[in-house]
């Protein structure tokens, strides 16, 4: 339990510790309100990571001094989380959200009201990674949703603005229904990532007329 609310501590510090905008700062104080007390702690088996060589090759790329201790954090983590896959469960089962996001992500919930180390009624605060050349189609969710970049490399496009690099220790903001996208380069994407409510609710994907180049 205790690594793990270590590494949660961790990420709300970085926030703090940062200049936050508007969005940020509403997501960062759902955060800094959780009870992070035993009785909240969900006794989940720990499982070996489905990526795992994608994983420690992404926190090997970690070299910005501002994540090193979120960096250490996860590392002294890593035996007690449990991962998983998204195979669909955030989608609608015909979206074509396409099989190189099905087969190349992972994530933890460190929160979450279900699959959560800490539990939690709607929110849901985790890692999430993707390996590397994935690209991850155009989509928008009801949930607002904050990310905190941990790798560099990974592009990003929002509603219908063009391509833009986002460097490790970034932090974006996606609005409810905020149009995003990503393409990972040659080393694994790896990030933290909440959403504050509306949790349960499916992505929906969104058709861009670029789709088979990136495919």
């Amino acid at each position: 339990m205790e690594t793990i609310k270590n590494l949660i501590c961790e990420i709300i510090k970085y926030l703090e510790n940062n200049q936050l905008n508007k969005g940020d700062k509403e997501i960062f104080k759902y955060l800094k309100n959780l009870p992070l007390e035993s009785k909240n702690f969900n006794e989940l088996d720990s499982n070996n990571p489905p990526k795992k060589n994608a994983l420690l090759k992404a926190l090997d790329t970690i070299n910005n001094p501002s994540l090193f201790s979120i960096k250490e954090t996860i590392n002294l983590s890593l035996e007690s989380l449990r991962w998983n896959v998204d195979n669909g469960l955030y989608y609608d089962k015909d979206c074509d959200i396409g099989n190189d996001y099905l087969c190349g992500n992972m994530n933890t919930e460190l929160i979450g009201p279900v699959n959560g180390h800490f539990k939690s009624k709607e929110l849901k605060l985790g890692l999430f990674l993707l390996e590397p050349k994935i690209f991850y189609k155009d989509h928008k969710h009801e949930a607002p949703e904050l990310y905190i970049n941990l790798t560099s490399g990974t592009k990003w496009r929002f509603n219908n603005s063009d391509w833009r690099s986002k460097s490790a220790g970034s932090i974006i903001y996606n609005e409810p229904y905020k149009v995003h996208a990503m393409k990972v380069g040659k080393e694994p994407f790896l990030s933290v990532w909440c959403w504050p409510k509306n949790s349960s609710k499916k992505c929906i994907l969104v058709p861009k007329n670029d789709l088979l180049e990136y495919e």
